[in-house]
């Protein structure tokens, strides 16, 4: 027998104001297989690797505050599923899912529901789990992430890290860069962006570099960027495909236009332009 179901991705956004999310859970509701389940991601690494300079403890905070809203919820719709032998309990289901699922302010809150025809829930809520929570910690995004966190600690071994923060540079077009060295007036005047380029389609690894490039260049222009720029690059896994031609391409351009670029296994260089004073 097959089973309607609703499901709702549970995200996880500690910077609002960066718009940045990562999956790490899902709740999933079945009416006719009378199944409310839900499933959260314990592994922290994955937390803080994602997002830089976050306390684990805000993770795991949100987490079971959360898991506790989702124990409530889940015992008053066990509860309906209980007395369904005197009425239909579908309407208060369903009630109590759009309720878990109301867009609101949280750090960590469930996604719009989502409908899906299943034969078990239960082996449902496994097989979307992994889908969108195990496999969004191998995105893009998250392998440029652990770009970013080799950068962190060639900056901490030469005790630079605390000469750079996060910042979102821009005026109508912003760019969130993990490290800015500001000036006594609060100005950018150098930063580093941890660029990922280890992409098998190269148009996709073209779009990526131009788009920063395009940033970079505004940033200057409108006068949020007053210094120079590194990029420190993860090259595709090969050098002699498509992939490698492009990427050839995209760090020339860069060159090209007065970003410095330095491979993520070139500590000295990044740790050189770290060093360097800031020219104004």
């Amino acid at each position: 027998m097959k089973h309607a179901c609703r499901y709702a991705l549970v995200r996880f956004m500690p910077y609002p104001e960066t718009g940045e999310f990562a999956n790490v859970g899902v709740v999933v509701m079945s009416p006719t297989a009378r199944f409310f389940g839900y499933k959260l991601l314990d592994r922290v690494g994955r937390i803080t690797a994602f997002f830089d300079e976050l306390d684990a403890t805000v993770y795991k905070r949100a987490r079971e505050t959360f898991r506790d809203e989702l124990g409530r919820i889940g015992q008053m719709i066990e509860r309906a599923f209980i007395g369904a032998v005197n009425g239909s309990s579908g309407d208060f289901v369903n009630f109590a899912f759009d309720e878990l699922s109301r867009p609101r302010e949280a750090i960590i809150y469930a996604d719009l529901p989502r409908g899906a025809i299943v034969a078990d829930p239960r082996a449902a809520l496994e097989e979307f789990f992994d889908h969108y929570v195990g496999r969004s910690f191998v995105t893009p995004v998250y392998q440029e992430r652990m770009v970013e966190q080799r950068v962190r600690g060639i900056l901490k071994a030469v005790d630079l890290q605390k000469a750079y923060q996060t910042r979102v540079l821009g005026l109508d077009i912003q760019a969130r860069v993990p490290f800015v060295k500001v000036d006594e007036k609060d100005r950018a005047v150098r930063l580093i962006k941890p660029l990922d380029l280890d992409r098998n389609d190269p148009t996709r690894l073209y779009d990526h570099g131009w788009e920063w490039l395009g940033k970079i260049k505004k940033l200057r222009r409108d006068k949020q960027l007053n210094g120079e720029a590194l990029f420190v690059l993860r090259p595709p896994e090969s050098r002699f495909d498509a992939s490698a031609a492009v990427y050839a391409d995209v760090k020339s351009e860069l060159e090209r236009a007065d970003i410095q670029v330095a491979e993520e296994s070139e500590v000295e260089r990044i740790t050189r332009f770290a060093a360097e004073a800031e020219v104004s």
